[in-house]
C-alpha cells in the first residue's frame, strides 16, 4: 500500500585504508591510524582463524594459512616500554617534558 511513507535502502561503506597526505600529522591522526591498525588486526585474525576452525570442524585438511599481519606496526605504537605511546606518556609525566626531548628518545 502506498501510504506516502517510502522506506529507503541504505548502503554503508567504511573505507579504513586509503591514502592521505597531510603536510603535518598531529596526535589526532596518530590515534586514528592506531585505531585503524587495531581494527585491521582484529579483522585479519578473525577471518583467517574462523576459516581454519571451520575447516577443522568439518574435517577438511588444510595447510597452515600464512598471512602478513601488522604486529610489528602495533608493537611500534603500543609496546610497553619502547612503544610510541609509552614514550609519549613518559615524556608527558615529566615536570619539564617537551617535544624536543620526546623526539630525541
Amino acid at each position: 500500500a502506498d501510504d506516502g511513507n517510502q522506506q529507503m535502502g541504505l548502503i554503508g561503506l567504511l573505507d579504513i585504508f586509503g591514502f592521505e597526505a597531510f603536510p603535518v600529522n598531529r596526535f589526532e591522526q596518530l590515534c586514528i591510524n592506531y585505531a585503524n591498525e587495531k581494527l585491521q588486526q582484529k579483522f585479519t585474525q578473525d577471518v583467517f582463524r574462523s576459516v581454519q576452525q571451520e575447516y577443522e570442524a568439518e574435517g577438511i585438511p588444510l595447510k597452515d594459512i600464512w598471512y602478513d599481519d601488522n604486529t610489528d606496526v602495533l608493537d611500534l605504537i603500543e609496546g610497553p616500554r619502547t612503544g610510541l605511546l609509552a614514550l609519549l606518556n613518559e615524556e608527558c609525566v615529566r615536570p619539564q617534558g617537551n617535544d624536543k626531548d620526546f623526539v630525541q628518545k
